[in-house]
């Protein structure tokens, strides 16, 4: 997602005579929709009262409520909106929603009928013409399989690939293609990346082909069944060509692969695990005192290598293994080097496959120091009065150290930072603060927090993120983590606005006076 300010979408709202609750949002559909269109929007949550104001992350959009049925609405999709994922949030004075992912499309939208527990026999004709396109449903029920009717000519290569988990729905998807006659062809259940899907399938034989859909629960349960709830959504790209699936969802080109296995330092390089049970060695030359982060780049490229790293002394004995780290499925390790020397690189695949897709990106350079800040949450109510606590946790990487500098972006005048008195030098978490003039007016938005290096010359600055990750996630969504975090300080009670109000008017008065 692209850092920039935020904008706030206002809708045409009616009065609201009685304070509200905070919106809640359990999720969108559907959940995406193509530039320069308009969409028929329905939320799923609590709004009361109803309308309520949408927020997007991005330019390019506008909602108009239906006054008659809470929770639905048109979306008018700008063609400068960006392609890709966004966010939005419901939200009023009281507070805002969590967060929902929306995604920018540029082909053909469908939506897919609600037909509760689709069989095979029922599979819905898809009209080839319309190739590529985008399909939009739901698993709105337990045991339902979602199919379609693909007519294929012989060598035509259908191109699927499913987002439904990456829509953060809390579902394990997997797609399934049979025949004509309902022999199953193909199964593919978890993608490269994450627990979405890709199939590739090559018709051996013109005709009709049956694509099938379905979900099992995640967080995994001991009942292995199809499931379904009003909130799991996903998108289904089709295509006949692998560059129509947009190229987020393909995985990254890391070059072609090096002519020669040696690695030099600060210069990555490309290479293939070509044959199944094989490794790759790089030769790599080093000095002595030399720090090198060396990285292999694979799954988070989007390729289905699970690789293993493993570092060789000059006599090939074993300096360091490494398989996933930091929570990444790709190894990294930061070498200090013993002597000088000519030391190997070892790349494997940890099931020992082997193949085309079998890809990777190896590279060893000094590392960069870097520092990241990520919040506790992503939506905080304020009281006046009182200050607003921020929890932030602190993570220097690769030796960075020194003061930072804290800022506020998108405040009012009337709400202020409270810096910490110190931000700590090593990883941990400090609280930041907030605080409100007793007479501050109502603030329902978006701001940033900012941290900058302190020290003379130091140019490094980062925005405090909230993070989606959390023990269900199995992979990158389609949005894994967002600056905008949401700051809301209600209306005053009419009694507090009429003291403050006759407060003001003697404080006038006894100005003109002197």
């Amino acid at each position: 997602m692209k850092r920039g300010p935020a904008i706030v979408l206002a809708l045409v709202m009616s009065p609201l005579l009685a304070l509200a609750a905070p919106p809640t949002l359990e999720s969108v559909f559907p959940p995406g929709g193509r530039q320069g269109s308009e969409v028929d929007l329905t939320l799923l949550g609590k709004f009361e009262p109803w309308p309520c104001a949408v927020w997007f992350s991005e330019k390019g959009f506008a909602f108009t409520p239906d006054p008659e049925k809470p929770g639905t609405g048109k979306l008018k999709i700008d063609p400068s909106a960006p392609v890709g994922p966004v966010l939005l949030r419901v939200h009023n004075a009281e507070g805002a929603s969590a967060p929902a992912i929306f995604v920018v499309g540029t082909q053909t939208e469908l939506v897919d009928e609600d037909k509760d527990g689709n069989t095979l026999g029922g599979a819905a004709p898809l009209d080839r013409t319309k190739l590529p396109c985008v399909v939009n449903g739901t698993f709105s029920a337990s045991g339902e399989l979602d199919a379609w009717r693909i007519a294929l000519e012989k060598g035509e290569t259908l191109h699927a690939r499913v987002e439904a988990y990456g829509l953060r729905s809390l579902v394990d998807p997997a797609l399934h293609l049979y025949d004509a006659q309902g022999n199953r062809l193909a199964l593919v259940h978890d993608g490269a990346a994450n627990l979405d899907p890709t199939l590739v399938f090559a018709a051996p034989e013109a005709g009709d082909y049956l694509l099938a859909l379905v979900g099992f629960s995640h967080p995994p349960s001991v009942n292995v069944a199809y499931v379904g709830s009003k909130n799991i959504h996903y998108r289904l790209h089709l295509a006949l060509k692998p560059e129509d699936i947009p190229a987020r969802l393909r995985p990254a080109d890391p070059g072609s692969d090096s002519a020669a296995p040696a690695l030099t330092p600060g210069t990555p390089l490309a290479a293939t695990l070509k044959e199944p049970g094989v490794a790759n060695r790089h030769p790599v030359t080093a000095k002595k005192g030399d720090k090198l982060l060396v990285r292999v780049e694979g799954r988070t490229l989007g390729f289905p290598i699970d690789p293993v790293l493993r570092l060789l002394k000059p006599d090939g004995s074993e300096i360091r293994r490494e398989d996933d780290t930091g929570g990444s499925p790709d190894p990294e390790y930061l070498w200090t080097v013993a002597e000088d020397g000519e030391y190997g690189i070892e790349v494997a695949d940890r099931y020992g496959r082997g193949g085309g897709g079998m890809r990777y990106r190896l590279s060893a350079a000094p590392p960069q120091p870097d520092f990241r800040l990520t919040a506790d949450k992503n939506t905080y109510p304020m009281e006046r009065g009182k200050a607003l606590e921020i929890k932030i946790t602190l993570t220097r990487l690769h030796g960075h150290e020194g003061e930072l500098a804290l800022s506020a972006e998108g405040l009012p005048g009337t709400i202020f930072l409270v810096a910490p008195d110190k931000v700590p030098e090593k990883n941990g978490d400090f609280v930041l603060k907030l605080d409100a003039k007793p007479d501050a007016p109502a603030f329902d938005g978006p701001i940033r927090l900012v941290a900058k290096e302190a020290k003379e010359g130091g140019t490094l600055a980062r925005t405090v993120v909230f993070s989606f990750k959390d023990d269900n996630y199995r992979g990158p969504y389609a949005i894994d983590e967002f600056p905008d975090l949401w700051l809301t300080l209600p209306p005053m009670p009419p009694a507090k606005e009429e003291e403050g109000a006759k407060a003001e008017e003697k404080k006038d008065g006894a100005e003109k006076k002197d």
